[in-house]
C-alpha cells in the first residue's frame, strides 16, 4: 500500500454490498494533511457525494472538494442542473459552466463541512468526461502549488453505465486516459463497480488497473481482499 500512495494507482472496487465502507476508506482521513477530494457521479448524486466528504472530513484541514455529475438525463442528451440555485444555477435553470468550473466559483456549504464546488457535464462524450476530471485535478494542482503524493483522492461512483451503455473499446481508452491522468499526479483513484470478482465485466477491466479489490460483509463485520497486478498477489480476506 506504501508503494500505490507513493506512486499513484487506481483501483477498481467491487462487490454487492460493503462498498461504501471501502470507499469511506480510501477517501482517506483529513487528520494527516490536507486532501484533494474529487468526486465523479454518474448512478449516484451529488448530496451522496457530500455526505461521503462530511464522514471523512476530520483534523485541523479545510480540505477541497469537488464533484463533477454526468447523470442519466445528460447521458441521454438531456442537459440538466447539478443543484439548485446555490449550486451555481443560471437564469436559465442550467448550470453556467464558466462559473463552476473553476474551484473559486459557486458550490455550497452547509455548517459542519467545507465547501463542495460542483458542476455537471453537459455532453454523453466520453471524451468531455475525461477533460472535465483532468481540469479540476489541475486547478486542484495549482491550488496547492503541486499536489503531494496522495493528496488527490478521486472516487468515481460508478463505471456501470458506462460498461452498460459503451462500445468496450471506447470504455477502456476512457479509463486507460483517466487512469494515467491520475498516476501523473501521484493521485489514489477508486472505481466503484458492483459486481462479483470473477465476472466477465471484471475480467475485461481488471488489467487497466493496479489493484481489485473485493469488499462483502461477514458476520457482524467488513472484509476485504485485494488482487494486485504488479506482482500478481491475492491477499486472504481481512478486516477492512
Amino acid at each position: 500500500m506504501a508503494d500505490l500512495k507513493r506512486n499513484g494507482c487506481n483501483i477498481l472496487l467491487v462487490g454487492t454490498d460493503a462498498l461504501d465502507s471501502a470507499c469511506q476508506r480510501l477517501l482517506g482521513e483529513s487528520s494527516a494533511g490536507p486532501r484533494y477530494r474529487l468526486f465523479v457521479t454518474t448512478d449516484t448524486r451529488p448530496p451522496r457525494a457530500h455526505a461521503r466528504l462530511k464522514s471523512v472530513q476530520s483534523g485541523p484541514y479545510t480540505d477541497a472538494a469537488a464533484v463533477i455529475d454526468w447523470d442519466a438525463d445528460v447521458r441521454g442528451g438531456t442537459a440538466t442542473d447539478c443543484g439548485g440555485p446555490e449550486s451555481g444555477e443560471s437564469d436559465s435553470g442550467r448550470p453556467d459552466r464558466d462559473d463552476v468550473d473553476s474551484l473559486g466559483g459557486p458550490g455550497f456549504r452547509d455548517s459542519s463541512g467545507p465547501q463542495f464546488h460542483q458542476y455537471a457535464v453537459e455532453s454523453d462524450d466520453l471524451r468531455d468526461l475525461g477533460t472535465a476530471v483532468e481540469e479540476t485535478i489541475e486547478e486542484f494542482d495549482d491550488e496547492s502549488g503541486g499536489l503531494s503524493p496522495a493528496e488527490l483522492r478521486l472516487c468515481f461512483d460508478s463505471i456501470t453505465p458506462l460498461v452498460a451503455d459503451r462500445e468496450g473499446r471506447d470504455v477502456r481508452r476512457f479509463l486507460l486516459g483517466l487512469t494515467e491522468t491520475v498516476e501523473k499526479f501521484d493521485g489514489m483513484a477508486h472505481y466503484h463497480l458492483p459486481s462479483e470478482y470473477g465476472s466477465e465485466t471484471v475480467e475485461e477491466l481488471e488489467t487497466l488497473f493496479d489493484a481489485v479489490v473485493e469488499v462483502r460483509h461477514a458476520d457482524s463485520e467488513v472484509e476485504q481482499r485485494w488482487h494486485l497486478q504488479d506482482p500478481k498477489i491475492t491477499t486472504d480476506w481481512v478486516p477492512l
